[in-house]
């Protein structure tokens, strides 16, 4: 149900993304027509890592921190009201955190009344089963799919069934970094601690909120170091592997001692069939050494996603928009086609540049992954 903030009344939010290669932050107001406007964004895109973690993650932490207070200093000069922030979000990347999906069923001896403490039960019988996550690393946990008696329900409170199960997303910090990232946000802000949301259920819920997730599809989340892989099935991401190899690194590999701005336009010249200078020649060559790698090390991760099931070659790319034309054309590589349903290869797809729940002040541009963001949390407080 919609919650009316007040006649006029609108609820103003700050929104940071924070991912390996870029942090972004943005403040937006919330309205009760259930469209966000965005009006203020800075960012600031993070040199490739030393290898060295502790140092990657204080980095970003003093980065935050920064980018923050010019995003408010960004908001008081547009907002002719007190540049105050109610509340916080924050959204972590691979390789950040680690997500997965974890089944749990419970069959009653007689028809039951499902309450909220047997939906609660069964989260909890689905992380004794799990032994990969580090449990107290555990910041994010969400039902994602409830069967009553093997149907699904939206709603499942208040209803009798004989069994029961539910499908529960679960992120662990793998790198410790949200402690140090609550704690800045809540310092810059002057807010409670942040609700923090993995960039894995952002996703799979805003693309479902706007009917573009499939009940079968393949999500290829790609970050700057890393991309994340989720094979969805009946709205459920079922597999979720995570790929040391993301925006960056691909650009790395193919630049080499070139400027990657340059790289980046030559590769989308390229991707559109507009290249044709000797230096498309060069660019050509450069991609062509580096792609049996990249196949490899996708296909190995797509190998382990399908060994029980094949996966749907309906593909959602997530991906910085200079490098998407690329990496359709990459992903809907024959080699691939051995992993889907059909045999055929990917038939990749992006979303959308900008979340339609979203409307931007001039001057104000968002990238795909904070664009998610934003709308995550217009969807999270318009249910509120």
């Amino acid at each position: 149900m919609f919650r009316i903030l007040g006649k006029q009344r609108k609820k103003t939010v700050a929104v940071a993304d924070i991912s390996s290669g870029r942090v972004s932050v943005a403040i937006i107001e919330i309205s009760h027509k259930g469209v966000s406007n965005v009006l203020a964004e800075e960012h600031v895109t993070l040199p490739f890592p030393d290898g060295r973690q502790e140092a990657s993650v204080a980095g970003i932490i003093k980065t935050l921190g920064e980018v923050s207070e010019k995003a408010i200093v960004a908001y008081s000069k547009k907002s002719t009201r007190s540049p105050r922030i109610s509340s916080v979000y924050a959204c972590l990347h691979t390789p950040f955190i680690c997500s997965k999906t974890i089944r749990a069923e419970h069959a009653f001896n007689d028809r039951t009344l499902i309450g909220r403490a047997i939906i609660s039960d069964l989260g909890r019988q689905a992380l004794e089963t799990d032994t990969e996550l580090a449990h107290k690393k555990i910041f994010e946990s969400s039902v994602v799919r409830i069967e009553l008696n093997g149907y699904p329900t939206a709603n499942p409170e208040g209803k009798y069934a004989s069994r029961i199960a539910a499908s529960i997303l679960f992120s662990e910090d793998v790198a410790n970094i949200r402690s140090g990232i609550s704690e800045t946000l809540s310092r810059v802000f002057a807010c409670p601690s942040p609700k923090v949301r993995s960039s894995t259920s952002a996703i799979l819920s805003v693309l479902k909120e706007n009917d573009i997730l499939k009940k079968y599809c393949f999500v290829v989340d790609m970050g700057s170091q890393a991309t994340s892989l989720m094979t969805v099935r009946k709205d459920v991401a079922t597999e979720i592997v995570h790929v040391p190899e993301g925006s960056l690194s691909i650009l790395k590999r193919i630049a080499g001692e070139k400027m990657p701005e340059e790289t980046l336009t030559l590769l989308r010249m390229l991707a559109l069939g507009e290249c044709e200078s000797g230096a498309c020649e060069t660019i050509k060559q450069a991609v062509a050494r580096a792609e049996p790698d990249l196949v490899r090390i996708f296909g190995e991760a797509m190998a382990k996603m399908a060994l029980e099931r094949r996966l749907p070659d309906d593909l959602i790319l997530i991906a910085p928009k200079e490098l998407s034309e690329w990496l359709m054309q990459f992903f809907s590589r024959l080699d691939f086609a051995q992993f889907t349903i059909t045999t055929r290869p990917f038939s990749p797809r992006v979303p959308f540049g900008q979340a339609p729940s979203l409307t931007l002040e001039n001057g104000v541009s968002l990238d795909s992954d904070l664009s998610i963001m934003c709308a995550l949390v217009n969807i999270e407080e318009m249910r509120v």
